[in-house]
């Protein structure tokens, strides 16, 4: 004698999943995925982690640091830094440059601030990555990016990633 109760074997179970969240899912998975894109953008790849103004002396100076977040070593490097007025005219620039940041490490960057700059704008950040094997295979060039001005200036202190969060 058996009963609806009786429990039923493993490999006998069955799921019933509505049409409607088949068809939730297919639309929120594209949406994820072009959230993912816009979010983790190129110019995360190399993000401002100090922005710092040291006073010695009387004398103001800024130090930045700029720090590889991708995994993939990155070449030609360069870097400039606008200080800015209170009314975002350019008084200053720092400018730095490498040949080669591998993931986690930094280029520094340090220049005299002028008295009246209160806040800065990054000017341009440019990069290349060499081809991966992959890269190779599908006959791609390599990979460089080309970034600003960036639009909205930033005060001193913001910093882009928590310096905590990059593994070193």
């Amino acid at each position: 004698m058996t009963t609806e109760h009786t429990p039923k074997r493993f490999s006998s179970w069955t799921i019933e999943i509505k049409v409607w969240k088949i068809l939730a899912a297919l639309v929120i998975l594209p949406i994820l995925v072009l959230w993912f894109r816009v979010v983790h953008q190129d110019d995360e790849i190399l993000a401002l982690i100090r922005n710092d103004v040291v006073t010695v002396a009387g004398e103001r100076t800024w130090a930045g640091s700029f720090v590889n977040t991708n995994g993939r070593t990155l070449r030609d490097v360069a870097v400039t830094v606008d200080f800015l007025d209170s009314g975002d005219r350019t008084v200053g620039k720092a400018e730095a440059q490498a040949a080669e940041l591998t993931f986690g490490m930094r280029l520094d960057l340090q220049a005299p601030l002028p008295p009246d700059a209160v806040r800065l704008r990054i000017y341009s950040v440019q990069w290349r990555m060499d081809r991966t094997a992959a890269d190779r295979w599908l006959r791609r060039a390599s990979e460089s990016a080309l970034m600003g001005p960036f639009r909205e200036p930033w005060e001193f202190g913001y910093l882009m990633v928590d310096p905590g969060m990059i593994d070193r």
